[in-house]
């Protein structure tokens, strides 16, 4: 984005350029390192190891959000109309997946449940749609239709006899793959021939999605605009294959780089300084409590911070010391085989591996030199007093904000004989010594001849130190 200035050949993004001059361009916006984890967190206002959602759900996941998550949809005011159209992508196949955004608050949903296939360069042009919980096929093109649907529904929102105040997610699918070349009108690329990973085709993807916003903001009555707060942000960084120099293709979407969580945050709309820049620290879970003080309600997440004070002053003292990001598989951190966690403060950034049992690989980065993280202060081994502290300090964060406890002799999987009605017993003793509030899950699967595939599946069990 040429807002932006930090690429020498930004892409063709007229509309959103001329939002950042309307309101606050957030140069330090954190977020998830993939998509389902990022969306989780803007409608929570919650960490991914509290929600669960730590990467993008596949087709065959069986995780969720889940139902008794407070969303976004679910704190405003009464007599707020609520939608969510273009992409969901927070629901498990095996739970009715075409109803979840109504069970996370939503009075509907019109756009796909999840990602097109990413090889299929016809899958925007025929994709199955939702429909407040009714999927059927859809030949409109796939951004277009996310305009359409949110310009309709803002139109029925604000009909009389009783126009309703209104909040919308609107979520495109857009520019994720399938590359494919958008209709000619929505861009202004000379594309090449299908059948390559141009970053090319990323450029006309992301153009056609501007195009299309500029149709929703100039489709909104000049006095409901200026009543409206306007949000525009990334779920996660640009894909390796659209990432160009000086960007860094293997620090970029789903790693916990700056390429892979470092996105464009722009807000805009009454109460909001024009053409204002913050360099303060933020998160995408700030947004729950954003929006929460926007309409006047209180935001019950932990994770939370409102912006209103940067958007009235950019400059404002800062409210974060650091932010935090992190990716795991599976979903539900807590049997998480693979996490990988990054916390930065101003200055320096922490970055870690784990697996179930050790450490796999910690770096510290010096951002304010170093901002696209090529020197590993840790593995040069010259940490003056500055990066000794913040390393210390980074550690201790990640420490506070979620702590991994192996349990001795206590198998994660267990194969257990079953009685003749089906039941089993799990008879085991906390060891000594682990701290109260420990939270382990346990889930059965028990082999089912009349299941598909041959296996049912429990509720997630907890068990809690006491």
């Amino acid at each position: 984005m040429a807002a932006y200035g930090e690429h020498p050949d930004p892409g063709r993004t007229p509309v959103l350029d001329a939002l950042a001059a309307e309101g606050v361009l957030f140069r330090h916006a954190w977020t998830n390192p993939v998509c389902s984890a990022t969306r989780a967190s803007i409608l929570t206002g919650r960490y991914a190891f509290r929600t669960g959602i730590g990467s993008f759900l596949g087709y065959q996941d069986f995780t969720d959000l889940r139902d008794d998550e407070l969303s976004l949809a679910d704190i405003l005011p009464a007599g707020y109309a609520t939608a969510a159209v273009g992409k969901w992508h927070l629901a498990s196949v095996h739970d009715d997946p075409a109803r979840h955004p109504l069970r996370l608050g939503f009075d509907h949903h019109r756009g796909s449940l999840t990602n097109f296939p990413d090889h299929d360069p016809t899958a925007y042009f025929s994709w199955p749609k939702n429909v407040d919980g009714v999927v059927g096929p859809c030949s409109t093109y796939a951004t277009t239709d996310t305009v359409d649907e949110a310009l309709a529904l803002i139109a029925q929102f604000g009909a009389p006899p009783e126009p309703r105040p209104w909040f919308l997610w609107v979520a495109f699918n857009a520019p994720h793959k399938p590359y494919h070349a958008p209709p000619a009108h929505l861009h202004s690329y000379d594309l090449p021939p299908l059948g390559s990973d141009d970053p090319l085709y990323m450029r006309a993807l992301t153009e056609a999605m501007d195009t299309e916003i500029g149709r929703l903001l100039t489709g909104l009555d000049p006095a409901v605009r200026a009543n409206t707060l306007i949000v525009f942000v990334g779920d996660n960084g640009t894909a390796q294959s659209a990432t160009t120099a000086p960007f860094v293709p293997a620090h970029a979407k789903g790693s916990t780089y700056e390429g892979g969580v470092n996105v464009p945050l722009i807000i805009a709309g009454p109460g909001v300084v024009a053409g204002g820049e913050c360099t303060a620290l933020v998160n995408t879970t700030d947004l729950f409590a954003t929006v929460a003080g926007f309409v006047g309600v209180p935001s019950p997440a932990e994770d939370s911070v409102s912006l209103a004070p940067y958007l009235a002053d950019p400059s404002a003292a800062p409210l974060r010391a650091w932010v935090y990001t992190e990716w795991f598989q599976p979903d539900l951190a807590e049997l998480a085989s693979t996490h990988r966690r990054a916390v930065r403060d101003a200055r320096f950034k922490l970055r870690r591996g784990d697996t179930l049992t050790t450490v796999q690989y910690e770096q510290l980065f010096d951002l304010a030199v170093d901002p696209f993280e090529q020197h590993d202060l840790l593995r040069a081994g010259n940490l003056g007093p500055a990066a000794l502290a913040a390393r210390d300090q980074l550690r201790a964060v990640l420490a506070s904000l979620y702590r991994t406890t192996l349990v001795p002799d206590l198998d994660l999987i267990a194969v257990l004989p079953t009685d003749a009605v089906g039941g089993f017993s799990l008879d085991h003793a906390w060891p000594p010594g682990l701290p109260a509030g420990l939270a382990l899950y346990f889930q059965a699967w028990p082999l089912d001849a009349t299941a598909p595939e041959g296996v049912s599946a429990s509720n997630a069990l907890l068990a809690v130190t006491p």
